[in-house]
């Protein structure tokens, strides 16, 4: 029986952190003068999210939110009918590659436990968001990742990966790189269309290109701009990368332009219309194909959250004071506990529309690889004084 396809796997396979009853490890940020220097004061385990539903799901991968109204859409790819949660996973069924549910919006993790599948009319069993084009089979799977909602034009807009199966196991696929796609909010039932480009189809940012974007998708405050977070795979190493796009022109692929360095000082980066131009963002390395980056206001800096490393069992904290860079690492949470022998943990990333006191408590997710449920951890920071 074929094993699911786990998202976090892509690109060099750069997985990692098993968070339970996690030990802490807080990097001084002496030598950032604008930076506030910060540590993890405590990590909580708050359980596996979604489990005890009536919409067919017996495991989801990976695990994506946006903030729609009063609403929270969460997304996430592949979907499969699994044994029971307190066992490893025993097989796969169905050709759903993503799927979504409803939360109210509030901060705190007591709205996840108020959610609801969107499911098919029929069959009451959760359905496909993103959908398939014609010529596409089940081997052809769209994974949803960053997003944003547009409250002018009531309209959802998620990157997505497409990827082909060719062959059985967690390691059976490959990436063709990254889409856009896009919903109404006000119809019923919800339901994304995918952007086609007249050159390249739905894809957007093709893996042959070079960078990729779609990975995380930063709402900056006041600012015109999205900022989209890719990444560049170099001898099996992750470096990231970050394009731009305003608010008003997220749709045309022309409008998009592409971090091309710092020049003279961080304040003032440069741009360009070429993705081939696309520079590393400094200290933004090693990271799945999938993170968080968010402007924490406890910070009062933007906040990186991802797996990092090839089964490190750790996830990294990094700030940086501007959505460019340059980033620096805050602290990280590891521990080797696994819940199976075999398993391992990756796709961390945080939910920032729970977090509580302005960001100095944050939620992050995880998944584990055998039971292929999202994991919620409450992360408490805490401002270090300058007293001896």
């Amino acid at each position: 029986m074929p094993l699911p396809l786990n998202r976090g796997l892509l690109f060099g396979l750069t997985v990692g952190m098993a968070l339970l009853s996690a030990g802490v490890r807080a990097q001084n940020s002496a030598h950032l003068t604008s930076l506030t220097k910060v540590k993890i004061l405590s990590v909580k385990n708050e359980g596996l999210l979604f489990t005890d539903n009536n919409a067919g799901v017996s495991g989801v991968d990976v695990a994506s939110s946006i903030p729609v109204g009063y609403r929270v859409l969460w997304l996430f790819g592949d979907v499969f009918l699994l044994g029971p949660v307190e066992a490893p996973i025993q097989n796969y069924v169905g050709n759903v590659s993503n799927c979504g549910l409803w939360v109210p919006l509030a901060p705190g993790a007591a709205s996840l436990h108020h959610y609801q599948f969107l499911c098919d009319a029929a069959t009451q069993l959760a359905r496909q968001l993103i959908p398939l084009e014609n010529g596409e089979g089940n081997e052809t799977r769209l994974w949803p990742s960053g997003g944003w909602y547009d409250s002018h034009t009531h309209r959802l807009y998620v990157y997505y990966s497409i990827n082909k199966v060719v062959g059985s196991g967690a390691f059976g696929f490959k990436v063709e790189g990254y889409g856009l796609a896009y919903a109404s909010s006000t119809h019923q039932p919800l339901q994304f269309t995918r952007l086609r480009l007249k050159s390249l189809g739905s894809l957007w940012w093709p893996l042959n290109s070079g960078a990729i974007f779609g990975c995380a998708v930063i709402d900056a405050p006041t600012d015109p701009y999205l900022y989209i977070v890719g990444m560049e795979d170099r001898q099996g190493h992750h470096y990231g990368k970050l394009a731009r796009v305003l608010k008003s022109h997220i749709e045309d692929f022309q409008a998009y332009e592409y971090f091309a360095g710092y020049g003279e000082h961080p304040q003032k980066p440069h741009w360009s219309k070429h993705v081939q131009d696309a520079a590393d963002v400094e200290g933004l390395k090693d990271f799945p194909n999938e993170l968080s980056i968010t402007y924490n206001a406890y910070l009062g800096a933007y906040l990186a959250v991802y797996s990092e490393g090839v089964f490190s069992q750790r996830a990294l904290l990094c700030e940086a004071l501007k959505p460019w860079g340059p980033y620096h690492p805050i602290g990280e949470i590891s521990t080797p506990h696994r819940a199976f022998e075999n398993a391992f943990c990756y796709a961390c990333k945080e939910h920032p529309e729970l977090a509580e006191q302005n960001g100095r408590i944050i939620y992050v997710t995880y998944v584990d690889s055998e039971r292929y449920w999202p994991q919620l951890l409450k992360v408490t920071l805490q401002k270090q004084t300058n007293a001896p």
